[in-house]
């Protein structure tokens, strides 16, 4: 995967379809035919007048959106909104007509998120839902590539300045999540961004549902070709230009069908075309297309900066150190948040060598926050780079827009849990931790089960008696209630109710498949509650059982039928009953892991409220402490390199839309 080649490509297409369209707009795909046989070059003159490799407003309007991006380091719609009213001072040749309604009503003083609304109020069924936002996205699936939530809420809110409608800002989120897909190599892309798109229109839905059927294989594409529409009504735009860039066999193909079919040659181009080049990569876009286009490099550097920047993600909460520098939430825009490995170490211990976290941090994990747990994580992560044990964590080597000779410090991303709010938003690093942690929950639940078992069936069976078990005994009645205890926390955990009965360690061992727990992990995080509410019922059962085996002792002269002795099989017992004592506080802290980690699983402040402050020498030059609130309440301190800290623009949380029918 090269996430740089994709990225740039993905602008430099949008310029080719539009610029290669340009000269044939408004034509049907019969007239083009008739006049051009097949387009294939950069055509001078046409429609516009215009010379060959001329870009229209798909690209110019694009280009605002990335410059304001990367000038910004953030998105800033009503620097976007600037930026579109001053390129409407420049009499543009191409405009359409929504789009120069509604930077009108700004440049005469509308604010930026009521003048797109007004114009949409204003107008018909039939003219409220134009092609115009989706046309010049692409620069935000760029930059928000990684981020689907805050990609989603740009892709709207950036479609608002000028086309309000949802088929439009829906229109939008589909395209730059397909784009965002792409550029960093999901082997699905429409298909994962036409999830949870439950709110989008159903008109929309309907229409790119039929695009990712050709794409499966699930619907006939020459048959389905036949039927497209290349108007500028943003439905036809957008499933012809998403059809045509999914589907064809090169990025050259895809902008050259996509504008011999006619119509709204350059936008349904241009879409294709930055679907096309995000799909295949630079090297699959003819050069004697992209030499013609001026603004060529202009696009390249633009796509480098959009991949490369630090970028403060929209509508999240900051939290600065003192001198108000530090935006400790921020999240890159290649990931999380990143701290140097080597700061933290020589802040906190200088020049002795520094003990592995995992020796020396004794906290179990149900006592932690969300916060500290993320701490104490990253310093295991950062011990594990900084001492050459693992490479795993290092992040990758960023612009952090330092002097010239700074030497770039060796990056450790910060984990993501307490600052996201669904499962799916946290760094695929960070899933697979919570993953296993599940797992091993799971795994560790299973041998507890398989230890109970070991225990139940010899004390059920008479020979039993040869190490003076009486059936009776309260030993007995706690393996009655463990039976149900064990079977509701395999329910919720494994999604398997398996009664235990007599079954033998072996058997219970093969009754539950373990990495079910993922899924269950991931998609049922109250599962984690209902198995830690479970597990004191489970912690007091074995305490009993191992407790009264701790106590008993055979009787003298005891016969047996057997070649072990009584004392041999009681010590069994007991060797069984503490391996289930162990496994289950094991299952506990693993499930607890989980508990602070899934940042959907909610915290009880009044029980969670832990302060963290790590251990720094009074000496030291520079403190690492920085304050971090956490959802849950938590303080932590965690340290960064000195060339990230800097304050980063955002779009405040409450900047929304005004939306008619809200």
């Amino acid at each position: 995967m090269d996430e740089t080649a994709n990225g740039q490509s993905c602008l430099l297409g949008l310029a080719c379809g539009d610029a290669l369209g340009r000269p044939v707009e408004f034509k049907s795909a019969e007239e083009i035919a008739s006049q051009h046989g097949e387009v294939t070059e950069m055509l001078g003159h046409g429609t516009h007048g215009q010379p060959p490799g001329t870009i229209t407003d798909d690209t110019e309007m694009a280009l605002c959106i990335a410059e304001s991006l990367v000038d910004r380091r953030g998105f800033d719609p009503a620097d976007v909104a600037d930026r579109f009213v001053d390129w409407l001072d420049s009499d543009p040749f191409d405009i359409g007509l929504m789009t120069r309604d509604s930077l009108s009503r700004i440049r005469q003083g509308t604010s930026w998120n009521d003048a797109g609304a007004d114009v949409w109020e204003s107008r018909p069924e039939g003219s409220n839902a134009g092609n115009g936002s989706v046309m010049r996205c692409a620069p935000h699936a760029i930059a928000f590539r990684h981020f689907d939530a805050e990609l989603t809420q740009v892709s709207q809110l950036s479609s608002a300045i000028t086309h309000a409608d949802p088929r439009c800002q829906w229109g939008c989120v589909i395209l730059n999540r397909t784009l965002a897909n792409l550029i960093h190599d999901e082997r699905d892309p429409l298909g994962t961004a036409l999830k949870d798109t439950y709110s989008a229109p159903d008109e929309l839905q309907t229409a790119l549902t039929q695009v990712q059927e050709v794409v499966t294989g699930d619907r006939d594409s020459a048959v389905f070709e036949t039927q497209l529409a290349t108007s500028g009504y943003v439905v036809d735009s957008l499933q012809a230009g998403l059809y045509y860039g999914l589907t064809a066999e090169s990025a050259e193909t895809a902008i050259v069908q996509a504008v011999n079919s006619g119509g709204d040659t350059d936008t349904v181009g241009a879409i294709a075309g930055a679907v096309a080049g995000a799909r295949f990569g630079s090297t699959d876009l003819p050069n004697r297309w992209i030499e013609e286009i001026e603004e060529s490099d202009r696009l390249k550097r633009l796509a480098q900066r959009l991949l490369t920047i630090r970028m403060q993600i929209p509508g999240r909460g900051s939290t600065t150190m003192d001198d108000g520098t530090l935006i400790f939430k921020e999240r890159t825009i290649e990931g999380p948040a990143y701290i140097s490995a080597r700061e933290f170490q020589e802040a906190t211990i200088g020049h002795r060598p520094h003990p592995a976290p995992h020796r020396t941090i004794r906290t179990a994990y149900h006592e932690l926050t969300p916060a500290r747990a993320a701490m104490l994580d990253w310093e295991r992560r950062a011990y594990a780079v900084d001492s050459g044990r693992c490479s795993t964590y290092a992040g990758p080597q960023i612009d952090l827009d330092a002097e010239p000779g700074f030497s770039q410090p060796t990056l450790v991303p910060v984990p993501q849990y307490p600052f996201v709010d669904a499962f799916d938003e946290l760094p695929e690093q960070d899933q697979q931790r919570i993953m296993r942690d599940g797992q091993a929950a799971a795994d560790a639940f299973v041998r507890a089960y398989a230890a109970f078992a070991g225990i139940r069936h010899p004390i059920t069976e008479t020979e039993t008696d040869t190490v003076g078990i009486e059936r009776m005994d309260p030993i007995a009645g706690a393996t009655r209630v463990l039976v149900g205890t064990f079977a509701d926390a395999g329910e919720a955990l494994l999604r398997s109710n398996e009664s235990g009965g007599y079954d033998s360690p072996a058997e219970i061992e093969a009754a539950f498949d373990i990495s079910v727990a993922e899924g269950v992990i991931a998609d049922h995080p109250r599962a984690v509650y209902d198995v830690a509410e479970i597990f004191p019922q489970l912690a007091s059962g074995t305490g009993a059982i191992l407790d009264y085996l701790t106590q008993l002792r055979p009787p003298q002269q005891q016969q047996t039928l057997t070649d072990t002795s009584p004392e041999d099989q009681l010590t069994d017992l007991r060797d069984t009953a503490h391996t289930m004592v162990g496994e289950l506080h094991v299952m506990y802290e693993s499930l607890r892991r989980v508990a602070v980690r899934h940042p959907e699983i909610e915290h009880e402040n009044s029980k969670r409220t832990v302060s963290y402050r790590p251990s720094i020498p009074q000496t030291t030059s520079r403190s690492v402490e920085s304050r971090l609130t956490s959802r849950a309440g938590t303080e932590v301190s965690p340290p960064l390199p000195t060339a990230a800290r800097r304050p980063v623009p955002f779009l405040d949380a409450g900047s929304t839309l005004r939306h008619p029918n809200s």
